[in-house]
């Protein structure tokens, strides 16, 4: 079985360079030629691109809740994260135009990282206060624009043999769910937008970073409700029902 698994956690690294080099051509077309058009185009037509990885990667959504995603007014979507898994799924369910927060190392990525830094989304260098200003700048600029926002407010993740990377959050190791940073709840308040948490329940399973092995099956995932920040002026209040949320559909899942 071992074996199985790495021969097709191969396979999922060779479908995805795949992918990306038939998509090159086109992705290049619509990030430097079209403009801000051409890259609402790129992120909105990534919902399929995701949608076939998963499918190429012999993953199975089994989606819950307040599902599927009908309206087009902007939203902040955030979820839970401990794999590399999150950001495709996030973009397989979203269907409106949407920009990333993410830390500013993935923007120094190959092939990721490109495509990241040019076609608008949002780095931030955790540990950098200019840095994290900035990016909550640039989110509240792009929510005004029309864009929903997509965040991980636990801020990363960490596994046993991590010790060796940053840790300005103070992540503890193999946790279910770490505490939220504050930003999100604070860019939903003052900018009068709806927050949707989504519980991705075993994507961590599905592909850690501890092993580095992908494993097909079916992906679990709930999206709640709308939350709407009305009558409410402290995001501590609103952090709380989110991570409550949050880490009660993980718990059922882990009993």
């Amino acid at each position: 079985m071992v074996i199985l698994i790495s021969i097709w956690t191969y396979w999922c690294f060779l479908v995805t360079f795949l992918v990306y080099i038939f998509l090159l051509p086109l992705n290049l077309f619509l990030v430097f030629f079209l403009g801000e058009y051409g890259k609402n185009i790129f992120v909105q037509y990534n919902r399929y691109v995701g949608n076939v990885l998963l499918m190429l990667y012999g993953m199975r959504r089994k989606v819950k809740g307040a599902y599927p995603i009908n309206f087009n007014e902007p939203c902040i979507y955030i979820a839970n994260h401990k794999s590399y898994l999150d950001v495709i799924i996030i973009a397989s369910l979203v269907p409106q135009k949407i920009k990333y927060l993410g830390k500013k190392e993935v923007f120094d990525w190959p092939l990721i990282g490109f495509f990241a830094k040019y076609s608008g989304q949002i780095p931030v260098q955790r540990e950098d206060k200019d840095s994290r200003s900035n990016a909550y700048d640039l989110m509240k600029k792009s929510i005004n624009e029309g864009y929903s926002i997509v965040l991980f407010p636990e801020g990363g993740w960490r596994n046993r043999g991590d010790e060796k990377y940053a840790n300005p959050y103070d992540f503890k190791m193999n946790k279910l769910l770490n505490p939220f940073r504050n930003g999100a709840f604070r860019l939903a308040i003052e900018t009068q937008t709806p927050i949707i948490p989504i519980a991705l329940i075993n994507a961590g399973d599905k592909f850690s970073s501890k092993t580095m092995k992908i494993i097909p099956g079916t992906l679990h995932i709930h999206v709640f409700d709308r939350l709407f920040p009305v009558n409410i002026t402290d995001p501590l209040v609103l952090n709380q029902k989110c991570y409550d949320l949050i880490y009660k559909k993980l718990e059922e899942y882990n009993i």
